[in-house]
C-alpha cells in the first residue's frame, strides 16, 4: 500500500511539474535569467534563455522588448570597458534581436565603435539611430517638439534683434518727434534728455526687456516701410503665440509619460515595458470607472500572458460602455480559446458600434476563414481593405503569429483620456497624470495679453499720428527733420541743405559745400561701420539696417535656428537618448557649419561696402 501511495504521488508530481513548464512564463521572469547566465559566462544558457524570451514574446504578440534592449546594449559598453569581448558581444547582438528598431541601441553602438576608433561604423550607427527616431512615435514625439523649442528661441531671438534694428533705423526720428511734443512746454537740455527717456520707457518704469520690445514695435510701427510693418505685426503675433506654444510643448513632453498614453504606444507598437503594467494597475485603482483604461490593462495582461485576467478587463470595459474596441478583444479572447461563433459575434457587434473600424472586419474574416465560410470571409476581408488598404495590406502579407488583431485606441483617445483624468484631479497622486493643456488658461499669461494690446495699440498710434506726419531722416547726412521743419512739398528723403547741395544744385558757397560733405561722409562711414559691426555678431541684421528687410529677416532666423539647435542638442528631451554624445557632437557640428554658411553669405557682402557720397 505504501509503495501504490508513493508510487500516485510521483505519478501527480511529474503531471504538476510538467503543466509548469508548459506554462508560457512572464517576459519579465526570463530576461534576468538570460542576463545572469551571460555574466557568468554561461553564454549557452544566455542563448538559451533569450531564444525563449524572444518565442514567448512572439506567442503573446510582443513584437519588441525596448527596456531590456537598452540594458543589453549598457551592458555591452561595460563588457568594453572591461575587456570582456565574448560579453560584449553578446548583448551588442542580443541588444538588436530584442529591439531592431530602438534608437538607443543604434546610438550606443555609435558610442561602442568611436571608444574604438571605428569612425564609418559611428557615423553609419548614428544615421540608424535617426532614421530609427521617426519610427518610433515617443522618440519622434520628443524629436519634434525639440525642433519646435528650437524654433521658438529662434524666432523670439529675430523678433528681439529685428526690434532693435528698428530702434536703431528709426530712433532718430522718433527723438525728434519726442523733442517736438515736449518742445511745446519745455525748453532748453531737458527736452533732449526726456526724449531720449521715452525711447526707453518701460526700463525706467522697472519692467523686463520683453515690454522694451514691443514697446519699440509699437512706435516704430508708423516710421516702418509697408515690408517693415507687415513684419512688426507678424513678429507681435509671435510672440504672442510663443508662450502657449511652449506650454503645449512642455504638456506633450511631460504627457508622453503618462501611463495611459505610454500603455497606448506600447500596445500600438506591440513593445514591452515591465512597469507599464504597474503603473496602470496603480492608476486604475484610483480610476476605475474608464473604459480606456481597462482595455488598456487587458492588453498590458496579454503581453504578460494573463488572458483570464485580461479578459476580466475587457467585460468590465463592456460594461463601462458598448464600445466596438472591447467587443473586438473579448471576441479574440474567444478566437484564441476556439469558440468561434461567439467570436463572430462579438465582432458583428464592434461592426455595428463602430463601422469604420477596420480591424474589426478582418478579424471577423480570420474567424469565419477557420469555420470555413470563405464566401463571408472575402467579404468581410474587402469591407476592411477598403476602410483602411495600407493596414489591412500590411496584414495580410504578414499576419500575426495569433492571426487576429488586437484593439489599442487611438493615440489621440489615450491622449484626450489622460488630459479629462488631469482636469477631474483623480489622479494627481499619480507622476505624469496631473499634466494637461488648456488653450484659454494657456493664453491668460502678460506676454500673450501684452503682445495682442501691442498689436492693436501699434494700429491705433498708426492712424492717429498719420496725418500729422512723422519725423524721417535724411539718406545722405542723417539729419532729421519733420512736417515743421521744411515744406512737404520738398523731397521727403531729404533735409533742406542736402535738396540744395544734391538736388537743386544751388549756387552755395564752398565752405558751406566743404562742411557738408564732411558730414555726409562722416555720416555715411559710421552707418558702414554699423553695418559691419552688427553683420559680424548678428548676420541678416545689417540687411535690414540697410531696407533689405525679408533677406535679412530670413537669414537671420536661419542663423539663430542653427545655433539654436547646436546649443539645445542633447539638452532638452532628449530625444535621441542620453548616451548619444557622440551623435549630439554630430549634430553641433553639422548645425555650426550651417551657421558659418549662412553667415559667410550675410555678412561677406557687407564687408565689400564701401562708403558713397555722390
Amino acid at each position: 500500500m505504501p509503495v501504490r501511495r508513493m508510487l500516485v504521488v510521483a505519478i501527480v508530481a511529474a503531471v504538476a511539474f510538467a503543466a509548469a513548464a508548459d506554462e508560457t512564463k512572464s517576459p519579465r521572469d526570463m530576461w534576468g535569467m538570460a542576463a545572469n547566465a551571460a555574466i557568468t559566462g554561461d553564454f549557452d544558457a544566455a542563448i538559451k534563455n533569450t531564444n525563449d524570451l524572444l518565442n514567448a514574446g512572439k506567442a503573446l504578440g510582443i513584437a519588441s522588448f525596448p527596456t531590456y534592449a537598452a540594458s543589453a546594449a549598457a551592458m555591452a559598453s561595460d563588457a568594453d570597458k572591461l575587456g570582456k569581448k565574448e560579453l560584449a558581444d553578446w548583448a551588442a547582438k542580443t541588444a538588436d534581436q530584442l529591439d531592431p528598431k530602438s534608437p538607443a541601441v543604434a546610438f550606443s553602438a555609435a558610442e561602442r565603435a568611436r571608444a574604438k576608433g571605428n569612425w564609418p561604423k559611428v557615423l553609419q550607427s548614428s544615421i540608424t539611430g535617426f532614421v530609427r527616431v521617426f519610427a518610433n512615435y515617443r522618440t519622434r514625439l520628443l524629436g519634434q517638439i525639440d525642433v519646435l523649442i528650437a524654433i521658438t528661441l529662434a524666432l523670439a531671438l529675430t523678433s528681439v534683434i529685428f526690434a532693435i534694428a528698428l530702434f536703431i533705423r528709426y530712433a532718430r526720428s522718433m527723438g525728434h518727434d519726442f523733442r517736438e511734443l515736449l518742445g511745446l512746454r519745455l525748453h532748453g537740455g531737458a527736452v533732449s534728455v526726456l526724449g531720449f527717456a521715452l525711447l526707453f520707457l518701460p526700463l525706467f518704469l522697472w519692467l523686463s526687456p520683453v515690454w522694451l520690445v514691443l514697446y519699440w514695435l509699437i512706435i516704430f510701427f508708423g516710421y516702418a516701410s509697408k515690408v517693415e510693418r507687415v513684419l512688426i505685426v507678424l513678429f507681435t503675433l509671435v510672440i504672442a503665440v510663443l508662450p502657449i506654444v511652449l506650454d503645449r510643448a512642455a504638456t506633450a513632453t511631460a504627457g508622453v509619460d503618462n501611463p495611459i498614453v505610454a500603455a497606448d504606444i506600447n500596445s500600438a507598437e506591440a513593445a514591452y515595458h515591465p512597469e507599464s503594467l504597474r503603473r496602470m494597475q496603480e492608476l486604475a485603482a484610483l480610476v476605475s470607472d474608464n473604459d480606456l483604461v481597462q482595455i488598456l490593462l487587458g492588453n498590458l495582461e496579454l503581453q504578460e500572458g494573463n488572458d483570464q485576467q485580461a479578459e476580466v478587463y475587457y467585460k468590465h470595459a463592456q460594461q463601462i460602455r458598448d464600445s466596438a474596441g472591447a467587443n473586438v478583444n473579448l471576441g479574440n479572447r474567444n478566437f484564441l480559446n476556439g469558440d468561434f461563433g461567439a467570436a463572430i459575434t462579438y465582432y458583428e457587434r464592434a461592426e455595428q458600434l463602430d463601422p469604420k473600424l477596420a480591424i474589426a472586419f478582418y478579424d471577423d474574416s480570420v474567424a469565419n476563414g477557420e469555420m470555413y465560410k470563405f464566401d463571408v470571409q472575402g467579404q468581410k476581408l474587402e469591407q476592411a481593405k477598403r476602410l483602411d488598404t495600407r493596414h489591412i495590406e500590411r496584414l495580410t502579407q504578414t499576419p500575426p503569429t495569433q492571426k487576429i488583431v488586437v484593439y489599442t485606441p487611438p493615440v489621440n483617445d489615450a491622449w484626450a483620456a489622460a488630459d479629462a483624468l488631469a482636469k477631474k484631479g483623480s489622479a494627481k497622486t499619480l507622476f505624469g497624470t496631473y499634466a494637461y493643456f488648456d488653450l484659454q488658461d494657456s493664453a491668460f499669461n502678460p506676454i500673450t495679453i501684452g503682445a495682442i494690446a501691442a498689436l492693436l495699440l501699434e494700429i491705433i498710434v498708426w492712424w492717429r499720428r498719420r496725418r500729422s506726419g512723422y519725423a524721417n531722416a535724411c539718406i545722405k547726412c542723417g539729419r532729421t527733420f519733420c512736417h515743421l521743419c521744411k515744406s512737404a512739398r520738398e523731397s521727403a528723403t531729404y533735409c533742406t541743405q542736402c535738396i540744395h547741395i544734391y538736388l537743386k544744385r544751388d549756387g552755395v558757397s564752398l565752405d558751406t559745400k566743404r562742411a557738408k560733405l564732411e558730414e555726409v561722409t562722416e555720416h555715411q562711414g559710421a552707418m558702414t561701420r554699423r553695418n559691419k559691426l552688427f553683420a559680424t555678431f548678428l548676420p541678416g541684421s545689417a540687411q535690414v539696417l540697410e531696407g533689405r528687410t525679408i533677406a535679412g529677416v530670413v537669414g537671420m532666423f536661419l542663423f539663430l535656428l542653427f545655433l539654436s539647435v547646436a546649443v539645445l542638442a542633447g539638452r532638452l528631451a532628449p530625444a535621441i537618448g542620453p548616451v548619444a554624445d557622440t551623435t549630439h557632437l554630430f549634430v553641433r557640428i553639422l548645425m555650426i557649419i550651417l551657421a558659418a554658411v549662412t553667415w559667410f553669405f550675410l555678412s561677406l557682402p557687407v564687408y565689400r561696402r564701401r562708403v558713397t557720397i555722390g
